[in-house]
């Protein structure tokens, strides 16, 4: 949570992701300053 300055959910999210070598897809911008970053549900549609 401290490290990215996220709340308690998204911090949840970003172990689970990070654990299973996952990718986070989400509109929320707090994911853009983590390490793993995020895609957007458009991002993913399109293929990148």
């Amino acid at each position: 949570m401290k490290k990215f300055n996220l709340d308690f959910d998204g911090a949840y999210q970003y172990a689970v992701a990070e654990k299973h070598d996952l990718k986070i897809i989400s509109f929320d911008k707090d994911f853009d300053g983590a390490e793993k970053g995020k895609l957007t549900p458009k991002e993913v549609l399109k293929g990148k």
